[in-house]
C-alpha cells in the first residue's frame, strides 16, 4: 500500500528518518524503505479487517498459550541491528507483552504480518527480507488482501522455510504463538468471506 515517495530528499538514516517523522502529523504515516521516506496511503477496509482480524485471533491465542507475548497494529520495530535505511510499520506485530506502552518502536518482535496488495509487492518483499534477518523473528506472514493468499515464513533449526496458503480452508497454523485458523478466519468479513446477513 505504498503512498507518496519524497523523490527530491535525500537518501535517509534511520535516525534521521525519525526525526522527520517526529514532524509529521499523528495521523500521517510513514516508513523508511530502503532509505526513502514513504508515506502510507489510507488502507482499504479489507486491509484493516485482516488486520484485525488477525491481531484478535493471535491475541486470543496468546492469551492462552502464552501471555507474555502479545498482538499490535502498526507498531514500528527496530530494524537498526540489521538495517541502517528500513524503519517499518507493518500491518501486525508479535511483541513482548511488557513492552512500555508509550515507546513507538520494539526491539524484539517474534511475528511481523503484512497485508499485501497488488501495488506494494515489490516493497513487502524487500521487508521480509528485512524481517527474517533479525535474531528474534521466527515468523513473517505476508497476506493478500484481494485473494486468499498467505505466505509463511517460519525460522526452524534448519533455517528459514516457506509455506503457501490458499484456499479457504487452508489452515494457518502456528504452534510458536498458539495460533490455528483457517484462512476463511482470517478473511472474515471482507469480500472474500462476506458477513451473511439475515
Amino acid at each position: 500500500m505504498a503512498g507518496i515517495t519524497q523523490p527530491d530528499r535525500p537518501r535517509l538514516s534511520i535516525a534521521d528518518f525519525r526525526v522527520f517523522a517526529a514532524t509529521r502529523p499523528d495521523e500521517e504515516h510513514w516508513e523508511l524503505i530502503d532509505g526513502a521516506a514513504m508515506m502510507m496511503a489510507p488502507p482499504t477496509k479489507a486491509h484493516q479487517r485482516i488486520a484485525s482480524n488477525l491481531e484478535r485471533l493471535l491475541n486470543d491465542a496468546l492469551r492462552r498459550f502464552n501471555p507474555s507475548l502479545a498482538a499490535y497494529q502498526r507498531a514500528g520495530l527496530n530494524l537498526a541491528p540489521v538495517s541502517k535505511d528500513y524503519d517499518p510499520e507493518p500491518d501486525v506485530v508479535v511483541i513482548d507483552a511488557d513492552d512500555p506502552a508509550d515507546e513507538r518502536y520494539s526491539d524484539r518482535f517474534y511475528l511481523v504480518a503484512e497485508i499485501v496488495s497488488t501495488s506494494d509487492r515489490k516493497k513487502v518483499q524487500l521487508k521480509r527480507r528485512m524481517y527474517k534477518l533479525h535474531e528474534t523473528c521466527t515468523c513473517v506472514l505476508a497476506i493478500r488482501q484481494d485473494r486468499y493468499e498467505v505466505r509463511v515464513d517460519r525460522r526452524t533449526d534448519a533455517g528459514w522455510g516457506e509455506t503457501l496458503l490458499q484456499q479457504p480452508n487452508d489452515a494457518l497454523v502456528l504452534p510458536e504463538f498458539g495460533l490455528r485458523c483457517t484462512l476463511a478466519d482470517l478473511y472474515r468479513d471482507t469480500p472474500l468471506n462476506p458477513r451473511r446477513l439475515p
